[in-house]
């Protein structure tokens, strides 16, 4: 009788071993079930075709419109009406510089009766500097842009150097309307194009701008090829890293091509202005570098002989190389240990040797071939055969394994003699050199042979030329923590100087370039074929041939931006189109494979590709085709007939046709911008240091210069779907979720623009010309008479009702102080000087240098660094009186030990104390008589240790007999700071209103 089971008798790990069988068995391989993946759409040939005869001509602008229209009478639609004017200038001043327009500029645009008033306008908005400012925010979604660099592990600065210098050569490039075939040929190889501007160095932030990925270097290389083939071709090579593409033509031997390119390569940090800073500054710089380059020359050689001493201990490490992991960040190495870095270049290194023959290892490999079981009975054989044959055999190597080795560990053992007898012949050399003429080679050619082995540019002993970033592996823990420290030194003065210094974080080739092997399973210590450096098959065929100069960066950025690629092209104008109408004609920017959706205008793409390569590849031309077309200036609102709105739902509910324009939410860098040129408030200058958008006070220049932290990503740009910065963002999600709301309401970016929208309006007397001024700077027209009685309605029912704190708000004061133990009683209180609006601290930011961390808040706090700044809450009694006291203290946090706590009186001294911990309790006074002018000090401070030290601790004091009561939650001024009068209610309500928020 044949066994039965089910799934459900099968133990948990069978089960997920079955379901990943069947996945694999079942996955399609690389173009499997589609033999004609070469003849999909995104791999043909770019080819110019005639625009069709359109149905409409007079309604044509551009010869986009053609295609256009007849896909739309394919499907028996039409196109919408024109747009009014107001809305065609605001939606090109937003689409081209990503500011609203001037009240004065929409004025003239409607008053203008030239029939080129809309093509002078187009031409002005592209001539403008913020042009560039708006296109590179697009752009720096597509290159991951960061200001950091992720989470470092504390081993290095975490901000880049070069990051915003970047930032400005992307502005300055687009606005020069730098063709885009150099623009990706220069942010991929600048180094090697003869003919670059020194500037031009900063472009290669488009590699080296990626996460750090705690150094681990296989992860780093990923995330440049993931942002260089999705960026600029929308291929997704990453998939290939562990297998094949699973649907598109990409092998796995591909991805490692590009890996090799990569792998080729070094950093190079470079200043790029000529003399920065002062003469101070300058020497400074000189000094820093220099400590960091003599200390990595010190380590370098020292880490080298290290390994040159234990070469017998790093052969026999080939027969174990389970034991040495591939490089984490989590590994910590001491200066005795054999280092992984150096088993895996000794193995590529012996790899190399049995290749081409090297006599030197003949005998190690043909030891290492032998069964550890049967190696002293099949020794004696190898010994025989390698004397019948000596030319094969170094001669030293041959004197050593005179006598057959009993065992692998011998055999390296004798290796590492024969090798150390060398260095010592070297070392000697070297003591007995004259001053300032060290020898160079040894005189025997065979030592110099074995020489070389040890100290030649290739040798596995020795720690590769290049930065710390590339070298890092090859160093023990501590060495390593201080070459980091004085790189970060380095990076910190170029960082904090007073002048901004523009430095590029570059890619150089190496010396000998790296020939790169497939990880099998993306696993970097299981090795398989050997693979060129050369081009994708699917683009380059596979008759293709390898890169020959260097790395082959250079060549494989000319292969990108060849006219002949089929993808580059394609990609960028639909990047360009989706950015002007919501949506690509294909609606996966960056994934043109198998598995995206075909264009909804094929012959439409192709035409703008084409005659964007025509036109020399220049966007702003491409702007122009795109924003002149009638198919852009068509209204967006939909028809007000019921029965055809409804048949248009049916037919293209996505507007995939265009029959007519999507309507835009501003992005949230829009939005800000917006909101600072509404109140007089942008400053407009071009270029510079990131700042802290979120810091008080805010600044005034446009959101494209406010700092990106890619580990500390703020919650505000994560709610207004900002780009990731940790990886490509091809597209930015548009959600509605309460958050943003709130963001109107209440933080105190938008409360502040509402005031100073306000104080605009109250200048002039009449109430009536103040509205006004608000509708005109926000909306750039005049309020409605409708929306002008609805105002004065607001400001009216607002009159009178102004926030008056209540009196007892008066008698506290927030300070800080000290618990003096010998006279009971408070000593040196100062007030707190700093406040935020919801909390008294020491200055804007905490910690603050002085003060340390000491604030308090409606409802608790946290007491200063030591037991002299402990926090204080001063009651002072506005008469005299009998009054009874209560109070809750809480400490949540388990770590640290916890706070003490006292009440005081300045009359009575200690009224009340506890230590607390992880704990609640109740602190409280039934009757307590106190004349006017006596304190009662709710005093806090640390434990033994600063550490997780913030409370809790609300109280009251109720009057005996009376019915004044003074809480100190709801007397805290906090209430009474967010509170705004009419004009800035007024300004709140039309600044988060629709028609400011979005672009029609």
């Amino acid at each position: 009788m044949p066994f039965r089971f089910t799934i459900a008798t099968l133990p948990a790990a069978a089960v997920r071993a079955l379901v990943l069988v069947l996945i694999l068995h079942t996955a399609p391989a690389m173009g499997e079930g589609d033999d004609n993946f070469f003849d999909h759409w995104a791999f043909q040939p770019l080819t110019m075709p005639t625009p069709p005869r359109p149905p409409s001509p007079d309604w044509e602008q551009t010869p986009l419109d053609a295609f256009v229209a007849t896909k739309l009478a394919e499907h028996d639609l039409a196109p919408s009406p024109p747009a009014d004017r107001r809305t065609l200038i605001r939606r090109i001043t937003y689409g081209l510089t990503g500011l609203p327009p001037t009240r004065e500029e929409v004025e003239r645009f409607m008053n203008d009766a030239a029939p080129n008033a809309y093509e002078r306008a187009v031409d002005r908005l592209l001539s403008s500097p913020h042009y560039g400012e708006q296109w590179t925010r697009h752009w720096l979604d597509v290159a991951r842009y960061s200001d950091t660099k992720g989470y470092v592990y504390a081993r290095e600065e975490r901000f880049w150097t070069h990051a915003w210098a970047y930032r400005d050569w992307v502005v300055r490039a687009l606005n020069e309307d730098m063709p885009y075939n150099r623009f990706l040929l220069l942010q991929l190889a600048a180094d090697q194009v003869a003919d670059r501007r020194k500037n031009d160095l900063a472009a290669m932030g488009f590699l080296t701008l990626g996460r750090r990925f705690l150094g681990v270097r296989r992860e780093v290389i990923d995330d440049r090829i993931d942002v260089l083939c999705r960026g600029t071709m929308a291929l997704t090579v990453s998939c290939a890293r562990c297998h094949d593409h699973k649907y598109d033509p990409i092998p796995t031997a591909d991805y490692y091509s590009l890996y090799g390119v990569f792998d080729s390569c070094l950093e190079k940090l470079q200043v790029l202005d000529e003399s920065p800073g002062d003469e101070a500054f300058r020497a400074e710089l000189a000094k820093r570098q220099e400590a960091l380059r003599a200390k990595l020359r010190q380590y370098a050689n020292e880490s080298s002989q290290r390994a040159r001493e234990r070469i017998a201990d790093y052969l026999f490490a080939q027969s174990e190389l389970h034991k040495f992991p591939a490089d984490g960040f989590d590994q910590i190495f001491q200066k005795s240990d054999l280092l992984p870095a150096f088993v895996r270049r000794w193995e590529r290194y012996l790899r190399q040797a049995k290749l081409e023959g090297d006599p030197i290892f003949t005998m190690w490999h043909a030891y290492a071939e032998l069964a550890p079981a049967r190696f002293s009975d099949q020794a004696a054989e190898v010994a025989a055969r390698f004397l019948a044959s000596p030319e094969s055999v170094h001669p030293a190597i041959a004197a050593a394994f005179a006598t057959p080795p009993q065992s692998f560990r011998e055999v390296c053992d004798r290796y590492g003699a024969v090798f150390g007898e060398v260095d010592r012949q070297w070392q000697a050399a070297l003591a007995a050199a004259e001053d300032g003429s060290p020898p160079t080679l040894l005189d025997d050619p065979d030592a110099e042979a074995l020489r070389q082995a040890l100290y030649g540019e290739d040798a596995a002993c020795r720690v590769p030329d290049g930065p710390i970033s590339h070298s890092e592996t090859f160093f023990d823990s501590g060495s390593l923590t201080e070459l980091w420290k004085l790189q970060g030194e380095v990076d910190r003065w170029l960082i904090n100087s007073q002048a901004p210094v523009r430095t590029a974080l570059t890619l150089v080739d190496q010396a000998e370039p790296v020939e790169p092997r497939v990880f099998r399973r993306g696993n970097p210590l299981n090795l398989g074929e050997d693979v060129p450096r050369r081009f994708l098959s699917v683009l380059g065929g596979e008759e293709r041939g390898p890169f020959e100069v260097g790395s082959g960066r250079l060549e494989l950025a000319q292969a990108i931006v060849d006219p002949q690629n089929p993808l580059t092209a394609r990609v960028i104008v639909n990047r360009v189109w989706a950015h002007h109408f919501g949506a690509g004609l294909v609606t996966t920017p960056s994934d043109f494979g198998l598995r995206a959706d075909p264009p909804s205008h094929p012959e439409l793409l192709d035409w703008l590709a084409a005659r964007f390569v025509q036109d020399g590849w220049s966007l702003k031309q491409l702007h122009r085709w795109i924003v002149l077309s009638a198919t852009y200036r068509q209204s967006s609102a939909p028809p007000s007939d019921l029965a055809q709105r409804k048949r248009l739902m049916q037919v293209d509910p996505d507007n995939r046709l265009l029959w007519r324009m999507n309507p835009r939410r501003l992005t949230f860098e829009e939005t800000r911008d917006s909101l600072l040129q509404a109140t007089g408030s942008l400053d407009r200058a071009i270029g510079g240091k990131p700042a802290n958008l979120f810091a008080q006070p805010f600044p005034r220049r446009r959101t494209l210069y406010g700092l990106i932290d890619r580990q500390y990503f703020p919650s505000t740009l994560r709610i207004f779907d900002c780009a990731s910065p940790d990886l490509h963002t091809p597209e930015r999600s548009e959600t509605t979720v309460p958050q943003q709301a709130l963001f109107f309401l209440n933080h105190p970016l938008m409360v502040e623009r509402a005031q100073e929208l306000a104080k605009l309006a109250r200048e002039l007397k009449d109430p009536r010309e103040g509205v006004a001024r608000i509708f005109q700077r926000a909306y750039q027209r005049d309020p409605s008479e409708t929306e002008i009685t609805d105002a004065l309605k607001l400001l009216r029912s607002v009159e009178g009702e102004a926030f008056q704190p209540p009196q007892t708000a008066a008698d506290w004061q927030y300070g800080y102080g000290a618990f003096d133990e010998a006279t009971q009683r408070v000593a040196g209180f100062m007030p707190l000087p700093h406040f935020t609006g919801d909390a008294w601290q020491g200055g804007p930011k905490r910690p603050d240098d002085k003060l340390g961390w000491v604030q308090l808040t409606a409802t608790g706090g946290h007491p200063g660094n030591d037991r002299r700044h402990a926090a204080v809450r001063r009651w002072t009694a506005p008469r005299g009186m009998t009054i009874a006291i209560r109070s809750h203290l809480v400490h949540e946090a388990p770590a640290g030990d916890g706070v003490r706590a006292f009440i005081v009186s300045s009359e009575q001294g200690l009224l009340n104390s506890t230590s607390i911990h992880q704990d609640a309790a109740d602190l409280n006074m039934d009757a307590l008589e106190v004349k006017q002018g006596a304190t009662i000090d709710f005093v806090i401070d640390i434990g033994e240790v600063l550490n997780s030290d913030q409370f809790l601790w609300t109280a009251t004091l109720e009057e005996q007999p009376g019915s004044t009561v003074w809480n100190s939650a709801t007397d805290f001024p906090t209430v009474a700071a967010a509170r705004l009068d009419g004009w800035e209610m007024l300004a709140q309500v039309v600044l988060c209103a629709n028609e400011f928020l979005f672009v029609d």
